[in-house]
Protein backbone atom coordinates (compact mmCIF):
# COMPACT_ATOMS: atom_id res chain seq x y z
CA UNK A 1 0.00 0.00 0.00
CA UNK A 2 1.58 3.06 -1.15
CA UNK A 3 1.60 6.27 1.47
CA UNK A 4 0.15 9.25 0.61
CA UNK A 5 2.79 10.88 -0.35
CA UNK A 6 4.33 8.24 -2.62
CA UNK A 7 3.03 8.53 -6.69
CA UNK A 8 2.12 5.09 -7.31
CA UNK A 9 1.67 4.15 -11.07
CA UNK A 10 0.13 0.48 -10.47
CA UNK A 11 2.11 -2.09 -9.38
CA UNK A 12 5.55 0.83 -9.12
CA UNK A 13 5.79 3.10 -6.43
CA UNK A 14 8.18 6.10 -6.03
CA UNK A 15 8.95 7.99 -3.10
CA UNK A 16 9.55 11.60 -2.92
CA UNK A 17 12.95 10.73 -1.97
CA UNK A 18 13.65 8.97 -5.67
CA UNK A 19 11.67 11.71 -7.60
CA UNK A 20 13.58 14.22 -5.77
CA UNK A 21 17.34 12.22 -6.74
CA UNK A 22 15.72 11.95 -10.81
CA UNK A 23 15.27 15.44 -10.93
CA UNK A 24 18.26 15.98 -9.64
CA UNK A 25 19.87 13.63 -11.86
CA UNK A 26 18.71 15.00 -14.84
CA UNK A 27 19.34 19.13 -13.73
CA UNK A 28 22.68 17.88 -13.26
CA UNK A 29 23.88 15.12 -15.44
CA UNK A 30 24.72 15.65 -18.78
CA UNK A 31 24.70 12.66 -21.32
CA UNK A 32 26.25 9.51 -20.36
CA UNK A 33 27.45 9.46 -16.65
CA UNK A 34 28.45 7.05 -14.56
CA UNK A 35 25.49 7.40 -11.74
CA UNK A 36 22.94 6.83 -15.12
CA UNK A 37 25.23 3.80 -15.63
CA UNK A 38 24.57 2.65 -12.00
CA UNK A 39 20.74 3.26 -12.11
CA UNK A 40 20.45 1.33 -15.33
CA UNK A 41 22.81 -1.94 -14.05
CA UNK A 42 19.60 -0.98 -10.41
CA UNK A 43 16.69 -1.41 -12.55
CA UNK A 44 18.15 -4.78 -14.75
CA UNK A 45 19.14 -5.90 -11.06
CA UNK A 46 15.27 -5.80 -10.03
CA UNK A 47 13.97 -6.28 -13.38
CA UNK A 48 15.88 -10.09 -12.67
CA UNK A 49 13.99 -10.51 -9.41
CA UNK A 50 10.52 -9.59 -11.38
CA UNK A 51 11.35 -11.98 -13.88
CA UNK A 52 11.98 -14.92 -12.09
CA UNK A 53 8.87 -14.07 -9.75
CA UNK A 54 7.06 -14.34 -12.52
CA UNK A 55 8.74 -17.41 -13.99
CA UNK A 56 7.59 -19.27 -10.44
CA UNK A 57 3.95 -17.86 -10.64
CA UNK A 58 4.46 -15.79 -7.32
CA UNK A 59 2.43 -12.09 -7.59
CA UNK A 60 4.62 -9.08 -7.70
CA UNK A 61 2.70 -6.94 -5.31
CA UNK A 62 4.34 -3.72 -6.07
CA UNK A 63 7.98 -2.16 -7.08
CA UNK A 64 9.10 0.87 -4.51
CA UNK A 65 11.65 3.09 -5.19
CA UNK A 66 12.89 4.88 -2.86
CA UNK A 67 16.34 7.13 -2.59
CA UNK A 68 18.12 4.36 -0.70
CA UNK A 69 17.48 1.75 -3.44
CA UNK A 70 14.31 -0.49 -4.79
CA UNK A 71 12.45 -2.95 -2.56
CA UNK A 72 10.31 -5.94 -4.12
CA UNK A 73 7.09 -7.05 -2.75
CA UNK A 74 6.41 -10.04 -3.14
CA UNK A 75 3.67 -11.41 -0.46
CA UNK A 76 4.89 -14.64 1.30
CA UNK A 77 2.43 -17.37 0.19
CA UNK A 78 2.23 -20.87 1.80
CA UNK A 79 2.98 -21.81 -1.81
CA UNK A 80 6.58 -20.32 -1.95
CA UNK A 81 9.27 -22.55 -0.98
CA UNK A 82 12.08 -22.01 0.06
CA UNK A 83 13.98 -22.82 -2.78
CA UNK A 84 11.51 -20.60 -4.86
CA UNK A 85 12.45 -17.86 -2.39
CA UNK A 86 15.92 -18.14 -3.25
CA UNK A 87 15.43 -18.36 -6.41
CA UNK A 88 13.79 -14.83 -6.69
CA UNK A 89 16.48 -13.25 -4.56
CA UNK A 90 19.59 -15.14 -6.17
CA UNK A 91 18.04 -13.82 -9.89
CA UNK A 92 18.35 -9.73 -9.48
CA UNK A 93 22.49 -10.25 -8.85
CA UNK A 94 22.51 -13.40 -11.34
CA UNK A 95 21.22 -10.72 -13.94
CA UNK A 96 23.45 -8.37 -12.93
CA UNK A 97 26.54 -10.70 -13.45
CA UNK A 98 25.48 -11.99 -16.63
CA UNK A 99 25.40 -8.17 -17.98
CA UNK A 100 29.01 -7.89 -16.49
CA UNK A 101 29.72 -10.85 -18.91
CA UNK A 102 28.16 -9.96 -21.88
CA UNK A 103 29.34 -6.27 -21.57
CA UNK A 104 32.51 -6.48 -20.59
CA UNK A 105 34.20 -7.09 -24.27
CA UNK A 106 31.66 -4.82 -25.94
CA UNK A 107 33.68 -2.20 -28.37
CA UNK A 108 31.33 0.46 -26.91
CA UNK A 109 33.01 3.34 -24.40
CA UNK A 110 30.53 2.66 -22.08
CA UNK A 111 30.36 -1.23 -21.95
CA UNK A 112 33.02 -1.81 -19.59
CA UNK A 113 31.79 0.97 -17.24
CA UNK A 114 28.19 -0.86 -17.60
CA UNK A 115 30.10 -3.90 -16.48
CA UNK A 116 31.76 -2.71 -13.81
CA UNK A 117 28.33 -1.42 -12.67
CA UNK A 118 26.71 -4.69 -12.71
CA UNK A 119 29.78 -6.49 -10.73
CA UNK A 120 29.54 -3.85 -8.38
CA UNK A 121 26.22 -3.77 -7.81
CA UNK A 122 25.79 -7.65 -7.89
CA UNK A 123 28.51 -8.40 -5.33
CA UNK A 124 27.22 -5.69 -3.09
CA UNK A 125 23.98 -7.02 -3.09
CA UNK A 126 25.66 -10.15 -2.15
CA UNK A 127 27.05 -8.52 0.74
CA UNK A 128 25.18 -11.19 4.28
CA UNK A 129 23.40 -8.07 5.68
CA UNK A 130 19.49 -7.64 5.49
CA UNK A 131 17.86 -5.89 3.77
CA UNK A 132 20.46 -6.48 0.72
CA UNK A 133 19.98 -10.19 -1.31
CA UNK A 134 22.39 -11.83 0.69
CA UNK A 135 21.41 -11.46 3.67
CA UNK A 136 17.61 -12.21 3.05
CA UNK A 137 18.79 -15.34 1.28
CA UNK A 138 21.25 -16.10 4.04
CA UNK A 139 18.10 -15.68 6.25
CA UNK A 140 15.93 -18.14 4.23
CA UNK A 141 18.47 -20.58 4.05
CA UNK A 142 18.85 -20.03 7.89
CA UNK A 143 14.88 -20.41 8.34
CA UNK A 144 14.79 -23.77 6.26
CA UNK A 145 17.77 -26.04 6.30
CA UNK A 146 18.56 -25.27 9.50
CA UNK A 147 18.15 -25.86 12.90
CA UNK A 148 15.70 -23.22 15.28
CA UNK A 149 17.29 -20.68 16.61
CA UNK A 150 20.57 -21.28 15.95
CA UNK A 151 20.19 -20.62 12.20
CA UNK A 152 18.89 -17.35 13.21
CA UNK A 153 21.81 -16.59 15.50
CA UNK A 154 24.33 -17.43 12.83
CA UNK A 155 22.41 -15.02 10.03
CA UNK A 156 22.48 -12.26 12.56
CA UNK A 157 25.86 -13.10 13.36
CA UNK A 158 27.56 -13.07 9.87
CA UNK A 159 25.35 -9.61 9.72
CA UNK A 160 26.44 -7.76 12.38
CA UNK A 161 30.13 -9.06 11.50
CA UNK A 162 30.06 -7.81 8.26
CA UNK A 163 28.59 -5.17 9.48
CA UNK A 164 31.24 -4.15 11.64
CA UNK A 165 34.19 -4.88 9.40
CA UNK A 166 32.32 -2.51 7.01
CA UNK A 167 32.58 -0.05 9.65
CA UNK A 168 36.39 -0.31 10.45
CA UNK A 169 37.33 -0.67 6.78
CA UNK A 170 35.11 2.85 6.17
CA UNK A 171 36.29 4.67 8.73
CA UNK A 172 39.98 3.85 7.94
CA UNK A 173 39.07 5.07 4.27
CA UNK A 174 37.51 8.20 5.95
CA UNK A 175 40.49 9.31 7.55
CA UNK A 176 42.51 8.73 4.17
CA UNK A 177 39.64 11.09 2.51
CA UNK A 178 37.11 8.75 1.15
CA UNK A 179 33.53 8.74 3.31
CA UNK A 180 32.11 6.21 1.12
CA UNK A 181 32.53 3.23 2.21
CA UNK A 182 31.68 4.70 5.97
CA UNK A 183 28.17 5.78 4.53
CA UNK A 184 27.21 2.74 2.89
CA UNK A 185 28.48 0.81 6.48
CA UNK A 186 26.12 3.07 8.45
CA UNK A 187 23.55 2.46 5.80
CA UNK A 188 23.90 -1.21 6.23
CA UNK A 189 24.13 -1.32 9.63
CA UNK A 190 20.61 1.18 10.25
CA UNK A 191 19.24 -0.94 7.93
CA UNK A 192 19.45 -4.31 10.38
Amino acid sequence: MATPAELSLGPLRLTPGFLLGAALLLLLEDGYSLLCLFLAAGLCHELGHCLAARLLGLEIRSLRLSALGAELEIPRAVSCSYPRELAVLAAGPLANLALTMLCRNLPWTWAGTFAGANLLLACFNLLPVPPLDGGQMLRTMAEGFLPQPAGTYLADGLAGLTCALALVFGIALALRGNPTLLLLALWLALGQ
